[in-house]
């Protein structure tokens, strides 16, 4: 890797966990998320960690395509944990849904509440998870087909 890149990162492990970070970048762009995927990538396959994390002290948005490139590691088997995410990153529909808050402080990638379940109980999980009472509860604007209401107004 081209030494001006890793200037850009701040790596440390643990022997077991390898966590990347991006110091003191707060918006990610493309360029960004690629530099994460070559350096992630070299740490699974070359390196053999089966298990990496990113920092995300200092991010306040992050580009769909990360969520993505997270999850096709987590289909193969690796261990994904995201470390010190700010709120705004933390109310994040894909981060709420699929990352859960782990006793040292971390937030670990799972599946297991959504994985097999049908179309509608996708729908469900999420009116449950994701949407207050009263939102869940109202009974939502009249159907309408074709531009004409249904409800006889």
């Amino acid at each position: 890797m081209n030494p001006k890149k890793r200037q850009r990162l701040n790596i440390r492990s643990d022997g077991t966990t390898a966590v990347v970070g991006l110091d003191h970048i707060e918006i990610w762009d493309g360029a960004d998320l690629a530099l994460l995927r070559e350096v992630l990538s070299e740490l699974i396959e070359e390196d053999g960690f089966r298990s990496v994390g990113v920092d995300l002290a200092s991010v306040k948005y992050i580009p769909s395509g990360f969520f993505g490139m997270l999850f096709e590691w987590y289909e193969t088997g690796i261990e994904i944990q995201l470390h010190s995410p700010q709120p705004n990153v933390e109310q994040m529909l894909w981060f709420r849904m699929f990352f859960n808050a782990c006793p040292d402080g971390h937030f670990q990638l799972s599946d297991e509440e959504v994985r097999n379940h049908t179309p509608n109980q996708q729908v469900e999980y999420h009116k449950r998870e994701f949407m207050g009472e009263a939102e869940s509860d109202e009974g939502g604007a009249d159907p309408v087909r074709y531009g004409v209401s249904t409800s006889g107004n």
